[in-house]
């Protein structure tokens, strides 16, 4: 069988994790399938060809590449293209898909502010109308679809709320840990970071975004530092070169709070890091925190648990569903909870080795091997 991979809107962070993961494994659990996988040329995005495998065929492109050009891009040169390679099944990885696809399709939905706006401020009326034209986009595109592929029940139950018809199309289907190197290159400069870094070591992996919910977080540590006053929390956030004007818009927020509650010394900037440094960092860190609004997985805390390094998260279903009972839970909004829960945790020791017991023993339901088989065994249906 001859699948296309619409990963066309993949631009970095999460989506090209997972995008990078399942090229290495849909391979491996199909060995004789061939992949035609369409993504932005190298310049549009933020990581690098992933290596790949003979049977799958990187197709570099400038189309859909912003606004109504995307549309344009599924709707139409797409069909096109999908015509051309003689695709039996599209896999539509980047939430939108075709509403007249030639071919079965799957749409992997996987933009959580398009349906959780509770990561969203209420003031910015702008970001909230581009999410719900976004979100009418999806739901087209799934309606179109044979099926449709999220990673957590909250999300299921959400796109439930808004396409009722959709009942029975809707698959969870997680996303999980990335693949360990054999050979973890770490550099000199992002080890001597960690390493000199104080205990108790708290690290929270993520990029700046306003659902991030750093600030609450930063507003946290003081009430931690009368307890742990050496309490150093690990970003993986680049101050010194921030890549564009919005990331150094959240930085200098961050900065500037963290200037306000006396805990700048507090924070330790490790810049944008590779997966092998994320592991090295959460590896040697006492608690991930994870104070996300909004997240359609969470593969901060998957990562986390994978290393044996202990998760507090937000109350919120998506972390629920990902981490159950190996973490612990705090109300995001408010940071003297953040603070409180910080400190119970990290204050017993019994808990802190059963959460990274409990965390190490979900690996095998995390490993990208078997999330590849479950959307093999999806493709083949939806196919057939």
């Amino acid at each position: 069988m001859k699948v296309a991979i619409d990963a066309v809107g993949i631009r970095g962070h999460g989506g090209a994790a997972v995008l990078c993961e399942l090229l290495h494994w849909l391979p491996k659990v199909r060995t004789n399938w061939k992949w035609h996988v369409f993504i932005f040329e190298r310049d549009l995005r933020e990581f690098d060809d992933p290596p790949v495998s003979d049977c799958i065929t990187l197709v570099h492109t400038r189309l859909g590449n912003k606004g109504w050009e995307r549309l344009k891009w599924v709707r139409k040169q797409l069909q096109d293209k999908i015509k051309s390679v003689g695709a039996d099944l599209l896999f539509s990885f980047a939430n939108i898909a075709s509403n007249n696809s030639c071919i079965p399709q799957i749409v992997f939905v996987q933009q959580p502010n398009a349906f959780f706006n509770e990561g969203i401020p209420k003031h910015d009326f702008f970001n909230h109308l581009r999410m719900n034209f976004i979100r009418r986009q999806i739901l087209h595109g799934a309606r179109a679809s044979r099926a449709v592929i999220v990673q957590t029940e909250a999300m299921h139950r959400r796109m439930l709320k808004y396409a009722p018809e959709l009942n029975g199309r809707i698959h969870v289907i997680p996303s999980g840990f990335r693949t360990p190197s054999l050979n973890p290159l770490i550099r000199p400069e992002k080890k001597a970071s960690i390493d000199k870094s104080c205990h108790p070591r708290l690290i929270y992996v993520s990029h700046p975004s306003e659902h991030k919910n750093h600030i609450n977080l930063i507003k946290a540590l003081p009430s931690i530092t009368k307890f742990f006053p050496n309490t150093q929390l690990l970003l993986t956030l680049e101050k010194s070169q921030p890549p564009n004007v919005r990331y150094a818009t959240f930085v200098e927020k961050i900065t500037k709070t963290a200037k306000e509650f006396g805990i700048d010394n507090n924070l330790v900037w490790l810049g944008i890091l590779t997966p092998d440094e994320v592991n090295y960092a959460l590896s040697y860190s006492d608690l991930m925190v994870f104070p996300s609004l909004a997240e359609s997985f969470g593969l901060g805390i998957v990562e986390a648990m994978a290393t044996g390094c202990p998760v507090i998260a937000s109350n919120l279903p998506y972390a629920h569903d990902v981490a159950g009972d190996a973490a612990s839970y705090f109300d995001p909004l408010c940071p003297k909870d953040i603070a409180r829960t910080v400190v119970t945790i990290l204050s017993d020791r019994q808990r802190l080795a059963q959460m990274r017991e409990m965390g190490l023993s979900l690996k095998e339901k995390y490993s990208y091997e078997n999330i590849a088989k479950q959307m093999v065994l999806l493709m083949q249906q939806v196919s057939s």
